[in-house]
């Protein structure tokens, strides 16, 4: 493992140039790339990002599914300086709209397929001077041929430092609109050195990249974390669970990070274990609550590689670990609970659980997960009143709720905006949404609150139902009133054929909440 004073990830690639010009540093659709080669590659970009006026500092964006070009642009930033802006291909022209105007992005790079969003865009943007397709030419853009036609690949003299910005990547904007989390090397070089130690990883590791290159724990947890080991990273332009399961096969892959909604897929793969996956080392999941049926299953499939991933865009991605040897079913059932929880801090992150004042709780009380380390990000872009709000007395306040138990193992419950109030009872979904799972009849289940007359709020079952499986909402009231408090069990099921979800798999609860959804059953 390199040495553990690295502060930019620029002297990263520039000591992997050096060290290992010939090893494979990335994969994608046939194409192979080495380190020298990528290094190469970068100069040329940050050239011609310069030769258009760009400099140290500014702002480009990409719009884009995942690719080797993606990965090339993470690192160009890296390398000259300059702050990439993620954008999720998911969002609609107004909302990219917002996040351009918002950044002052001057330049970005889209794939062809989301050329009519951009061209909708281009009025409302008038910071954003320069437009490059990655694929096909587009009327209104440049290719990413002709951008790079006439720069030259000799190293740019431009001088990074661990307080430059290196990512500035928007929020879901679900409590209003999104906010941009500036994340700096400093922030960056922490959570790749404390990631590869937790993991276990070493420079060996060949990475799998399906969830979205726009999100963090794609792009630092996975990505840069590799880079960081020297190792290899192979990408899919988009998750599909057999491709998944062939590609670790072929490209012997031993690092791979899931969504749960990925991993449930996976696991309905017919015949998922006929798969050579012995190669693997580590499988992560993270990101949304992983019912304890299924991660059993999970255990049974992939065995001791893996590993539960606990993180947020605000920490610069991963910052709590559950170890592989905690995923031992024939430890004793007491043992057993610990798959419940995200795991114990790793490595340089400290972790509280406070209550709203800032005063940490008594074991085994509920409060929110909070975090103190070099991980933590700068604030958010142009906009201190919401960074004074998240950052207090150096103290990120998470917005997940959850109890830590005597050995500081960490019980998540739900998002602190996702509480349902019923009377005086506070409910998380998470704990319904949990006995729901454990129901041999349910693929999916999501859990909101929704206007109750008599008691403010109450839950609400949105349930997606296993294929050749039945049951009927009846079943599934009485199977909640026989496992939980009567006032935690929902007071409706409305049954779905797949539950809306963000490309990373996430499910969108807002979304669920929309008359339209609410009332179909």
């Amino acid at each position: 493992m390199p040495a553990q004073s690295i502060n930019t990830f620029d002297q990263i690639i520039r000591d992997n140039t050096q060290r290992i010009p010939d090893r494979i540093a990335s994969r994608f659709d046939g194409s192979v790339v080495t380190y020298g080669a990528l290094a190469l590659q970068l100069n040329r970009i940050v050239n011609a990002l310069s030769g258009l006026g760009l400099a140290k500092g500014d702002r480009i964006a990409f719009l884009s599914r995942n690719s080797h070009i993606y990965i090339e642009g993470i690192l160009a930033a890296a390398r000259g300086g300059f702050v990439l802006t993620t954008l999720n291909f998911l969002l609609k022209p107004d909302e990219l709209s917002y996040i351009l105007r918002h950044c002052g992005a001057q330049i970005i790079f889209f794939q062809p397929e989301f050329a009519e969003a951009v061209d909708a865009i281009r009025p409302s943007c008038p910071e954003l001077k320069y437009f490059i397709s990655l694929g096909d030419p587009v009327d209104f853009a440049w290719d990413y041929s002709t951008f790079l036609a006439d720069a030259t690949d000799e190293e740019s003299p431009v001088v990074v430092d661990e307080d430059d910005l290196l990512l500035l990547v928007y929020t879901s904007g679900t409590t209003g609109q999104p906010k941009g989390v500036m994340l700096n090397h400093r922030n960056v070089c922490t959570n790749v050195i404390d990631s590869a130690r937790g993991a276990q990883l070493s420079d060996d590791t060949v990475n799998l990249n399906v969830c979205p290159l726009y999100h963090v724990a794609a792009i630092v947890f996975q990505t840069l974390t590799t880079y960081y080991l020297a190792g290899t990273s192979v990408t899919l332009d988009r998750f599909d669970p057999m491709k998944v399961l062939e590609t670790i096969e072929r490209e012997k892959i031993t690092y791979l990070f899931l969504v749960p909604t990925m991993l449930f897929r996976m696991l309905e793969v017919p015949n998922a274990d006929s798969y050579d996956l012995s190669s693997l080392w580590r499988v992560g999941y993270g990101a949304a609550p992983m019912p304890l049926d299924r991660l059993k299953r999970a255990i049974t499939l992939f065995g001791s590689t893996l590993f539960q991933g606990y993180g947020l865009t605000e920490s610069t991605a991963n910052i709590v670990i559950l170890r592989p040897e905690i995923h031992d079913l024939s430890t004793p059932a007491p043992d057993l609970e610990r798959l419940k929880s995200c795991g114990r801090a790793h490595s340089g992150h400290e972790l509280s659980i406070m209550d709203d004042s800032g005063v940490e709780v008594p074991y085994r009380e509920i409060g929110e997960i909070c975090v103190r380390s070099d991980s933590v990000m700068v604030g958010y872009w142009r906009d201190p009143e919401n960074t004074a709000k998240a950052i207090r007395d150096g103290w990120l306040r998470t917005g997940d709720m959850a109890y830590m138990d005597e050995e500081r193992y960490i019980f998540i419950v739900g998002r602190k905006n996702d509480m349902i109030k019923r009377g005086g009872e506070k409910i998380y979904p998470q704990e319904i949404e949990e006995i729901l799972f454990d129901h041999p009849a349910v693929l999916e289940a999501a859990v909101c609150g929704v206007a109750d007359p008599d008691w403010g709020e109450s839950p609400r079952a949105y349930i997606v139902i296993r294929p050749g499986h039945q049951v009927s909402d009846k079943d599934l009231l009485a199977y909640c009133v026989d496992r939980l408090p009567t006032f935690k069990c929902p007071q409706d099921v409305v049954f779905l054929p797949e539950l809306p979800k963000t490309s990373s798999g996430k499910i969108t609860r807002t979304e669920l909440q929309q008359p339209k959804v609410s009332s179909s059953n």
